[in-house]
């Protein structure tokens, strides 16, 4: 009998296991969608920073590319720059992906934009950027490290960096072409 009751025990202890991964599993969700709603609600900073005053430098970002070359956000010093993190298992950046083609294309001259891959699989990140038709330059971020620096929330993230060198903006969540045209023209016209 104490054989059985050992058992039962034991399945008991993996049953509440199971539970508490489940109720924290089920709190990160909503953390997720809290962030989400927040995002959507216009959570973000205001458009239209007047002056660096308050903002934050960039960090010094060298990751390598998908050829093996060194990319840092100093290679754009000088002009406003567009940071876009995306990973080929994250739905919503596959569907902006395209549309950030297509402001770069628009834009290719005026605004710098770099696509830094997050914890993902080389072969399948190189088949989503083709498929997206993506044409500016790409990094690897294996590790997260510059995306924990730049205090990304969600993927995608986007960060707006100024042309000295200051954050303007790191956006966290999904961004329509017309949502970062307006981002663009507010940060980096004149």
């Amino acid at each position: 009998m104490g054989g059985t009751s050992t058992k039962k025990k034991g399945r008991e202890s993996a049953s509440r296991k199971s539970r508490r991964r489940f109720l924290w599993l089920g709190v990160a969700a909503v953390g997720v969608v809290a962030v989400g709603l927040l995002v959507v609600s216009g959570g973000g900073t205001d458009l239209e920073p007047t002056s660096n005053i308050g903002l934050e430098p960039a960090p010094e970002i060298a990751l390598p590319n998908f050829e093996g070359e060194t990319v840092r956000i100093s290679d754009f010093e000088g002009q406003g720059l567009v940071v876009n993190y995306w990973a080929s298992w994250c739905l919503p950046c596959l569907v902006e992906l395209p549309g950030f083609e297509e402001v770069y294309q628009e834009r290719k001259g005026e605004v710098a934009f770099l696509g830094i891959n997050l914890a993902d699989d080389p072969a399948s990140a190189l088949s989503v950027a083709a498929g997206a038709g993506i044409t500016y330059p790409l990094a690897v971020d294996v590790d997260g490290s510059s995306y924990k620096a730049f205090g990304g929330l969600a993927m995608p993230t986007t960060v707006f960096i100024n042309s000295d060198g200051y954050v303007v903006e790191v956006f966290s969540g999904p961004l329509k072409s017309s949502e970062l045209e307006a981002r663009i023209e507010s940060y980096f016209e004149s």
